[in-house]
């Protein structure tokens, strides 16, 4: 995992990065990654002190992470494990969860506002692993028109209606 700063930039030379929201998954857990152009100080607080509600929801093959820091609208990213590194999936042991990664990035400059590490809770992340292991056994065909065709249907709050939910 790389490491990140606050204050620092996102990635050496990178100055502009289009704005929405990423989530991956490696050896070290999940990484969620929000870009906004200019960032304001009431986003960057709820995202470093406000209450975290998480969501997780499998729609026709893809993995649909969700996330709603105090009272930001919740967002939402696709996760599909053949578009990661290849890696292998922790057991879970003593009922911890996966680590997850949160960083804000300032779209414009490219600067890191804000850092967050988290624990997922241990029945997210067992869902999570459930998730990922049927999707190295299927392959989605068309991903991107899967993916376009869902966004279609449903808009971020519909999914999160259909969505498990999990506060921290």
């Amino acid at each position: 995992m790389q490491k990140l700063e606050v204050g620092q930039p996102y990635q050496e030379g990178l100055k502009h990065i289009p704005e929405g929201i990423a989530f991956d998954f490696n050896q070290d857990g999940g990484f969620f990654r929000i870009v906004f152009d200019n960032p304001l100080d009431s986003e960057i607080n709820e995202i470093t002190q406000g209450k975290i509600k998480l969501g997780l929801l499998e729609e026709s093959g893809i993995v649909f992470f969700f996330i709603k820091f105090g009272e930001l609208p919740w967002m939402d990213a696709p996760y599909n494990i053949a578009l990661s590194k290849p890696y292998n999936l922790e057991e879970l042991i003593d009922e911890k969860g996966y680590a997850l990664q949160i960083v804000l990035i300032d779209g414009i400059t490219g600067i890191v506002h804000a850092l967050k590490l988290i624990e997922l809770p241990y029945a997210m992340s067992r869902s999570f692993k459930e998730m990922v292991e049927k999707q190295r056994k299927t392959q989605i065909k068309d991903y991107d028109k899967v993916l376009n065709r869902i966004y279609s249907k449903y808009e971020t709050d519909a999914l999160v209606e259909e969505a498990e939910i999990y506060s921290l």
